[in-house]
């Protein structure tokens, strides 16, 4: 689905007191060898929200060396033919390394752009009720946003138990509505 698309189906999904308001918008960087993009939230014009694919894959590069430090995995054996590297423990322990620190990272709410992307055309098709409890921090951080998040339902929860994304847009949702 096109950029101009998507962003129009999920700033259409908006609550009434947010409209023109917020604002979502993905830049790609065209020059990069990879066109690698960034992805932004606004409030009123002020960054809400930011992702970008180099300084995550910095960050991840960084925190599973950390990792694979702390467990003392064996270094990469470079004299190995990968096939034989890929079928020995060290491969799977540097998997297993690399698997937690994203899981790490999406619990700090770092995140990549393209999987903000991606995470925000699942948002839009997917049914509210799904939304509100789904297992990334981002997609539940959104909802609150929606039109479909009524006033009662936001009375209601505990942002004190969620992450700062979660708790920065239940402020935002609240002081937008009380506004209105």
């Amino acid at each position: 689905m096109r950029w101009s698309k998507l962003k129009q189906m999920a700033e259409g999904l908006l609550c009434e007191s947010l409209k023109g308001r917020v604002h979502y918008q993905a830049i790609v960087h065209r020059k990069s060898h990879d066109q690698t993009s960034s992805f932004r939230m606004t409030f009123d014009g002020k960054e809400i929200g930011w992702a970008s694919d180099i300084p995550y894959a910095l960050e991840l590069t960084r925190r599973s060396g950390d990792l694979r430090d702390e467990r003392e995995l064996n270094p990469f054996p470079w004299h190995l033919h990968w096939r034989e590297w890929e079928q020995s423990e060290d491969y799977k322990a540097y998997h297993c390394a690399y698997e937690d620190t994203e899981t790490a990272m999406i619990a700090d709410e770092v995140f990549p752009a393209w999987a903000v992307r991606e995470l925000l055309f699942d948002y839009v098709h997917m049914p509210f009720e799904e939304a509100i409890v789904h297992e990334h921090p981002f997609v539940r951080a959104i909802s609150l946003l929606d039109k479909r998040f009524g006033k009662r339902r936001l009375a209601e929860i505990d942002s004190e138990q969620e992450s700062g994304l979660y708790k920065k847009f239940a402020l935002i949702r609240k002081q937008a509505d009380l506004q209105a």
